[in-house]
């Protein structure tokens, strides 16, 4: 198990073998260190980079304005062919620093569906755009389908299962990966997808899960679950 001191002397070690500070994920990704690691000791990564006497290497998140963060982003639609997901955002700025990181992007022109809305307006009136507004139109339409349905609808879809912060949530989704990146910008740490579900009766399936473990409720879909509660869930693959 890693102690304080051996967490900074790796810190202090790597930073000195890459020759600057390294982001919280490079360093974890790279080192045997895990993210729980320093849950131990610092309430959060900057916190352990200032008592290793390092500086911290971030992106000046200041440094693009609304319009040209709009066409970063747009370039990316187009060089991916597809809408980017938080994945391919944060490989091309650990690839390119002047590259904004995802967080940037989502905190500035809105979660997903909101950022396509955000792409929509920004390209209104102007010609050459016919692929991008087909594609936003195509990720506002997903989810914007997703929230037409009420509680007791018969709709396919996933039930996730996923930690943050120590904490389980039992969800459901038609895009598990894109909800996983969502939820991630929002809390603490990273949201760790555990298992899915497919189903044809997503709203059904959650409803089961939530009832299951309802003596073990924290708050909206969250929940304090034991290894033999994930055990159970993650048992279910496929329910048609």
């Amino acid at each position: 198990m890693w102690t304080k001191h051996d967490i900074i002397k790796e810190l202090q070690r790597y930073a000195k073998e890459i020759g600057k500070t390294p982001s919280q994920k490079i360093f974890f990704d790279n080192t045997e260190v895990g993210i729980y690691d320093r849950m131990r000791f610092w309430p959060n990564y900057g916190a352990l980079v200032r008592e290793a006497g390092l500086t911290p290497n971030e992106f000046d998140k200041t440094k693009y304005n609304h319009d040209q963060l709009c066409r970063l982003f747009i370039r990316v639609v187009r060089e991916e062919g597809k809408w980017p997901t938080r994945g391919i955002l944060d490989v091309k700025h650990h690839a390119d620093h002047s590259f904004p990181d995802s967080s940037t992007f989502y905190k500035k022109l809105g979660l997903t569906g909101e950022l396509a809305k955000t792409i929509l307006i920004f390209v209104n009136e102007k010609r050459g755009y016919r692929d991008i507004i087909d594609t936003c139109n195509s990720v506002i339409k997903e989810y914007e389908d997703s929230s037409l349905f009420s509680e007791g609808d018969v709709v396919p879809g996933y039930v996730y299962l996923g930690k943050q912060n120590g904490k389980y949530k039992i969800g459901k989704s038609k895009d598990p990966d894109r909800r996983r990146e969502d939820i991630t910008l929002l809390g603490p740490e990273p949201f760790e997808l555990i298992h899915v579900i497919k189903t044809d009766d997503m709203n059904g399936i959650e409803k089961y899960w939530h009832e299951r473990f309802k003596s073990k409720h924290k708050r909206a879909e969250w929940f304090s679950l034991s290894r033999t509660d994930i055990s159970d869930f993650k048992q279910w693959k496929k329910i048609a």
